[in-house]
């Protein structure tokens, strides 16, 4: 039996008055949600707030396509000819590269989590099928989480376009995300199911089965982590982590207009933690990152004991 994990009140009340002292006084909103593991004191702040994914959800995507990959559905070494006809505008290499490159399945999630390259991102998604990661999803206890768009389906939303349309291609969509402005109540904004959407509790539920290897054998579990520590984009949950402590952050971020996202696991010989930051309306990206990163931090130094003065990192 599972050891339940009692969270001291004035844990939660130092970890909530730090919270809001770092995001208060934003314009939209934050939720934060930090888990010890395994199964150890949880802090929260705004963590069953539905929020937009952005490219967090290529977490989900890449625990389902290991999982498939377990079950003998998909075969990771699989060589993949691309094809320009078919590429993805946004984050990502491959685009770039020339045309009938085959790089392996387990190429494309590699650079769909460390570059965050949406072409693979798209292929993968087409790969484990939508139905499949909503079933894995649930079976998970992620709730919140809908996944009902791949990623050029979610830039034609925000384009308020027909995702069908021939004339909706890599071209059309690369030209738009130049100068893109959707409308506050566009369907690639939205907080609810028809986007593709989460919680930082569901997020935390996800990594804390990926720790523990749950659904999944302990080859795809080592495979998960590997990938996620080779992220290339470390501006915010790792960003002001002490060096020369052997820390290994293994996290995704995720961005769009007005969002940003970071969510992961810290592993040092101190600690081990899940953490999960989340965002929408917000009007300031770089003012949250900074925030973000100066918040997990404090997170740092209060799980471990080094914490400081909380005024001096939130900069009050």
């Amino acid at each position: 039996m599972t050891e339940t994990i009692t969270t001291p009140e004035q844990d939660q009340a130092t970890f909530s008055e730090a919270m809001d002292g770092f995001f208060d006084d934003l314009g939209g909103t934050v939720g934060v949600m930090v888990q010890e593991l395994p199964g150890g004191r949880t802090l929260t702040r705004n963590h069953d707030e539905v929020f937009p994914t952005a490219s967090t959800l290529k977490v989900p995507m890449l625990y389902e396509l290991y999982r498939q990959a377990d079950a003998g559905a998909i075969d990771l070494t699989e060589r993949v000819t691309l094809r320009h006809a078919t590429r993805t505008a946004g984050s990502g290499v491959f685009q770039h590269l020339d045309d009938g490159l085959q790089p392996t399945i387990r190429d494309l999630s590699e650079l769909m989590i460390i570059v965050s390259d949406n072409w693979a991102t798209d292929l993968i998604y087409e790969r484990v099928g939508k139905d499949n990661l909503a079933s894995t999803m649930q079976t998970l206890g992620m709730e919140q989480t809908h996944l009902p768009m791949n990623i050029h389906e979610l830039f034609s939303a925000l384009a308020d376009v027909d995702p069908s349309d021939p004339k909706v291609d890599y071209h059309f969509l690369k030209e738009y995300l130049k100068t893109y402005e959707p409308a506050p109540d566009n369907v690639g904004l939205a907080a609810d199911a028809r986007n593709d959407t989460s919680t930082p509790a569901d997020m935390i539920r996800l990594l804390a089965c990926i720790d523990r290897g749950e659904g999944i054998s302990t080859e795809a579990r080592e495979g998960i982590i590997r990938t996620l520590k080779n992220q290339n984009f470390g501006q915010i949950i790792p960003a002001r982590l002490p060096e020369g402590r052997d820390i290994e952050t293994a996290h995704k971020t995720g961005s769009l207009k007005g969002i940003k996202n970071d969510v992961g696991i810290v592993y040092s010989p101190e600690i081990t933690y899940a953490i999960a930051f989340m965002s929408k309306g917000q009007g300031d990206i770089p003012e949250v990152v900074d925030r973000m990163s100066r918040a997990s931090r404090w997170v740092w130094d209060f799980l471990t004991g080094e914490q400081g003065d909380a005024s001096e990192e939130n900069g009050a």
